[in-house]
This record gives C-alpha cells, structure tokens and sequence, in this order.
C-alpha cells in the first residue's frame, strides 16, 4: 500500500510528495462496512448511547438554569400581545420583569476564582521535593506558563468556570499538539554563486513551513455534548471510568485537512446522520434570548443545500482488550482514542500513550455532595431566591398600575361610555340628557384601590440577603460599597477577604478537583512529547528580564503540585505598600544592607508602580561592586578600611568606645575591629 509524504523540510516552501509503503495502522483494519468496523462502531456506540441516555436526565434542569441566567422572558408571546392590543386600540400588555440575580451571582463567583488563579504568574504551580528537582520546578513553571499564555488558556478557565456553577459541572480537554504554519523570513543569496563568487549579495524574501507551536492544547467541553462512564462520579471518571467520549461539529474541509497530515482516515465515507438522532441543540436553551443556536455548526439546524453540512464528530477515550477487537496483540485492558463520523464511520483509532495514563479529561464539580453520579449548581439553589425577587417586583408593579388605571363605577345609562374609555389625557366626559342637574356622585364613583404590596420592596432586601449568604457573595465582592460614610482602602480590603472566606473554600476545592489535575497532565505531557528548545524569561528567576534558553532535558525530573489556598493574590497597591517598608528597614539598618540589595529593591518598587524605565536613569559608572570577605577582612587589619556607621562619640567614627586620654572609658583592646555574621559592608577610605 503506498502514500503520499507531506513532510517538509525547513529549506522547502512546498510539500515534497514521495511515494513509500506505509506501515499498517490500526484504523487500516476498520474499513467502512467491513466485519471489524462493524464490531468496533458497535461496541464503540453501545457504551455512547448509555452515557447519552444516563446524560439526558440533567437537560431540564440545565435548561431551567439557562433561562435563570439570561433572565429570560418569552419576548415572541409579548410582542404578539403588543401587535393584538394595538391593533384593538387597547393600552399595552404589561411587562413581566425577571430579576438577573443570578447573572450578577454567578459572575461575581467566577469573577473570584478568576483572580485566585489567574492572578499571579506562573498560574500554574510546581513543586519538588528533592534539592535536584527545584531548578527543573521552575523551568515547568515557565513551560506551563508558556503554554497558557500561547492558548490563551483564561478564556478557557472562565468558560469551565462558569460551566460548574451554571450546570453544576464544567469539563476541559488536554491534549498535546503541534501546529504548522508558513512564516517569512529573509535570506541572504550570493548573487555570483559559484561561477563568480563574492560578486554581490542580495537578501531576499521566502516563506517557509514550520512549526510554530509544540505544547498543551486545552479546550473546553460543553456539558451537553459530554459523556462520560455513568458508573463512576464526574469528577472520578479520568481516572476510574472505563471510557469517556466529547462531541463537537467540523466541516469536511477542516477533516480532509486532519486527513491530509495523517491524523485521520476514511473521511470521505462518514455517511449521512441518521435521522432518528436529535441534535444538540435542540437540548440546549442557551440561545433563547441572543436568538441564536446553542451549538453552532449542529447538523440537524443547518440543512441549507447551498452550503455542505457539518459533521458529527464524537471523540473519546476508552480501556479496551485489542485482542477482543482485533485490534492487537494485547490481551490487558490498553487506553485507546477513537472518532466517529456521524455515528457511521470510525474515522480515527489508535493508543493513547500518555504517560499519565488518564482520560485527556478534567472534570469539577462545586457543589458536589461526593459518591453521585451528577451534581447541582449553583443556580439550582439560586433559582427560587431568583423566581421569589421576580414575583414581588412584579406584584407591585401590578398593584401600582391598577391603581393608576382610575377603576370606576358607573352608570352607562348616565353618562357616555365612549368618553369614559378614552384613555387620553385632558379628557371630557359627556353626561347624558337625563343625567343634566343630578348628583355626579350618584352615577360615576371611582373605587379606592390599596397598595398591599408596599413592603414588598422591604421584603426583597431580606430575600436578597438570603441569597448572598446562600452563595456567599456579599457587596464587597460585588464592587459595592456599604453605606456608612467613607472608608480606609484598609477597612475595604478587611470587609472583602472577610466576605471571601467561604469562596476561598470553594476555590480550594475547584484547585483539588480540577487545576492539580490539569497541571499535573500537562506537565508529564511537556515531559514526555516537548523537543523543542525555548527561548523564554524563567517566571520568579532572578534577572528573568534575560532569557535563557529552556531544553527538553531541563525538565525532567519528579514534581509534585500544590493545591491552591484559595485566597486572592494581593492588589499591587498594597504588594507596593509593603515593600516600600520593607525597601526602608533594609537601607537604615546596615546589617540588613549586607544581606540585600537595596537598589534592585528600589527597582523592582519602581516596576511595581508602573515605571519600568527606571534604569535608563542610572548614572554612568554607578555600579557598586562587593569585595570578598577575605579581602574585606585583610583591608580592615591593615587599616585600610574602616565600617560604615555612624560616628562614635568624642570622634571615633566606629563608636566603638573613648580612650582614656579623651574623656575616660576603658580602653579599646588591641586587634581588628569585631565584625558581626557575615561581615559588615567597607568603603575604602580616600587616599
């Protein structure tokens, strides 16, 4: 069997195309409709429909908490209403109103965790407990960092984020990859070459493919499309569930292209999706308000015939025995990764050699009570406080209308009924003829309506109150103020790490389930796959403002990884408060000057407070350059040096005592000065 090589070479600008026999792979052994595809896709479909059943019985829920946090109103039925009322004359419907405590809840919560871990570089912490795996630690840190900054990853981190506490589960994939691309770079050519050489050189302009990117790919899984081994609990089953597929839609383009670079197969045979399966979306409520769709690319939305549709991609990881399949020679349980086109085609097979040996997943649950199998969220325990703020608004604003409204009692035979409907203002009412010199009062009497909803306003401040002790949100977190007068940025910054003591908590919890985790696999994922060398700044490194170059072999070695205390990383106004103190004992107090070095406190005072450009400011030749103690120690013996201090009494400028001819005291012992631990700092007296 022979194909077609893509690989390049960095001299090249296009593929170079060879024929050579390919080695078989096991996904040659799956070809469409054949007896081994058809055992596999079974088996394979058997686990993903129980997950998809099993998975089902959260979409109502999630679907109600979907609505919560869009506040969602059902805007056709009211605009329909409009268009009948006015078309009848009739005053407009009124409007219910839907309170978006929970929106404003959730994203204070997110808000927090957000700023714990993503507040302070490296995000992502590393640790080792042997003295010869401290250095390698850091330059980890640096990858993972690295890594972050290149994918993007906040984006992804708030999406989980949020995820748990809408559904009650928010799920990432990890993955390692590369990326290619074509780049310009300019070269210089002899314009003479050989036959003329030195003649002249000119540069010019090429583009070349390489790799651009070798690292952790971590992407977000949306709770709908998950489906994981229902027999263990979410946050368990990357590590003891027996398989666990993700969904997502790609267009044919994009897989001929995973086919054309090797990584797929059989593309072009995914058949049609069978009719019988219900799409995605049409779970999902999340795109009622944006009046969008809640899974872009979803086949069973897009059936445009001037555009080709999308395919259903379901991708997962599953413990098999290859032997039963016939797939290998194995008869243990091996992880394998698999794709399936529509549910037709297996488009992908082959081991997953991770060294973490996990499912490529990371799961966290919240508010998970343990032992489950699916957890509430947080707008599960939300929701009523929600429906109950929405239901006094709402019965006052009603209350209040009513009695704007001029309810009356009237007698139609009085007085003119079409006058009265008239809802304009500076209205005449018309009395009929036999009402002419009679009582008004008599026929037409307005009824007195009494606002019984008043303290509904009172009542929502105690509900709202319920609800911040209920998520542990207060005003603080929620950037407002308490009233009571103007307050120290201190008593601001107390009153909110008090508020955020429970959410600190939640965060230490949310590192345990899920941040170790992705930290932990994308570490040993740079161990294990990472060949490229990196020019990179080591986060936390002395000097890191000068880059060193970070290689595979730097890496190695065994870490473990700390669990987040959960509390937010201190505000630069304050981290520059406290060195500022520090800054000042350390440059009064000789001692402390001989251990640190006050001008790259200064420095770094400086960068904390946004000057980054203070050492163009240095003044030429102000480089202070510390003697060794040995030296230090012979200069003060031959009285060529002297300590710094301030001046003795009666002039000894060591205030190491008088003289007897100088006013009494006894007399200083003969020999060097004493010198404290570790040696004061000398100057070279002039001369």
């Amino acid at each position: 069997m022979t194909m077609i090589d893509y690989s390049t070479d960095s001299d090249q600008t296009a593929p170079k195309q060879t024929v050579r026999e390919k080695p078989a792979e096991p996904i040659d052994k799956l070809k469409p409709k054949s007896p081994e595809h058809d055992k596999v896709l079974s088996y394979l479909l058997t686990r993903l429909d129980y997950s998809e059943r099993m998975m089902s019985q959260f979409y109502s829920r999630w679907n109600s908490n979907e609505m919560r946090v869009q506040a969602y109103i059902n805007l056709p039925d009211y605009e329909r209403q409009l268009k009948e009322m006015n078309a009848k004359g009739l005053p407009p419907a009124l409007v219910q109103i839907t309170v978006p405590y929970s929106f404003a809840t959730i994203w204070t919560i997110v808000t927090y965790l957000i700023h714990t871990f993503c507040g302070q570089k490296p995000m992502f912490q590393v640790s080792a407990y042997a003295p010869e795996n401290i250095e390698p630690a850091r330059y980890m840190e640096t990858m993972l960092q690295f890594n972050a900054d290149h994918t993007r990853m906040i984006l992804r981190l708030i999406q989980w984020f949020l995820d748990g506490e809408i559904y009650g589960v928010g799920v990432t994939r990890n993955l390692f990859k590369e990326e290619y691309a074509n780049r310009t770079a300019w070269t210089q050519n002899d314009l003479g070459g050989l036959l003329v050489p030195g003649m002249g050189a000119r540069k010019t302009r090429q583009r070349k493919r390489q790799m651009v990117y070798q690292g952790n790919d971590v992407s977000n899984i949306d709770p709908f499309m998950f489906f994981p081994d229902p027999r263990v609990p979410m946050a368990e089953v990357n590590k003891r569930g027996e398989f666990v597929f993700w969904r997502n839609y790609e267009s044919k383009m994009t897989l001929l292209t995973e086919q054309r670079n090797g990584s797929l197969q059989w593309v072009e045979h995914i058949g049609a999706m069978p009719s019988a399966i219900t799409g995605d979306s049409a779970r999902s409520q999340r795109g009622l308000l944006a009046k969008g769709t809640s899974s872009a690319g979803d086949p069973s939305v897009f059936r445009d015939a001037r555009a080709a549709p999308f395919y259903q991609i379901d991708q997962g990881t599953i413990n098999i025995i290859p032997k039963d399949l016939g797939l290998g020679d194995e008869e243990y349980p091996v992880k394998w990764l698999f794709s399936i086109g529509n549910k037709t085609q297996i488009i992908q097979a082959e081991p997953l050699e991770y060294d973490h040996d996990r499912h490529p997943v990371s799961v966290i649950e919240p508010s998970s009570f343990g032992y489950a199998f699916g957890q509430p969220g947080t707008l599960d325990f939300l929701g009523p406080i929600q429906e109950t703020l929405s239901w006094f608004i709402n019965s006052h604003i009603q209350n209040v209308r009513s009695a704007i409204n001029n309810m009356w009692v009237v007698d139609p035979s009085m007085v003119e009924m079409q006058d009265l409907k008239n809802p304009g203002p500076g209205k005449i009412i018309r009395l009929k003829r036999t009402a002419y010199g009679q009582d008004i009062k008599q026929f037409l009497q307005q009824l007195n309506v009494q606002d019984v909803t008043q303290n509904h306003m009172g009542s929502m401040e105690v509900f709202l109150r319920m609800g911040d002790v209920l998520s542990a949100v207060n005003d603080n977190l929620k950037g407002i103020q308490d009233s009571g007068g103007r307050k120290t940025a201190t008593e601001v910054r107390t009153s909110g790490e008090a508020g955020a003591s429970r959410l600190a908590a939640r965060a230490r919890y949310i590192s345990a389930q899920g941040m170790v985790d992705i930290t932990e696999q994308m570490a040993l994922n740079i161990q294990q796959f990472q060949d490229m060398e990196y020019y990179l700044a080591v986060v936390g490194k002395e000097g890191a403002q000068n880059p060193i170059t970070i290689k595979p072999e730097m890496l190695a070695g065994n870490f473990y990884f700390p669990v987040s205390d959960g509390t937010l990383p201190i505000d630069r106004t304050a981290l520059l408060g406290v060195w500022k103190e520090i800054w000042l004992a350390v440059s009064q107090n000789p001692l402390l000057m001989q251990k640190y070095d006050d001008g790259k406190m200064f420095e770094y005072i400086a960068e904390l407070g946004g000057a980054r450009n203070i050492a163009q400011f240095q003044k030429a030749g102000a480089e202070v350059s510390v003697m060794p103690d040995a030296q230090v120690q012979q200069g003060a013996q031959s009285g060529n040096l002297a300590p710094i201090g301030p001046p003795g009494p009666r002039g000894n400028p060591a205030g190491g005592g008088t003289s007897s001819a100088n006013g009494g005291g006894a007399p200083r012992p003969a020999g060097p000065p004493q010198l404290p631990t570790g040696g004061p700092s000398f100057t070279r007296p002039p001369g």
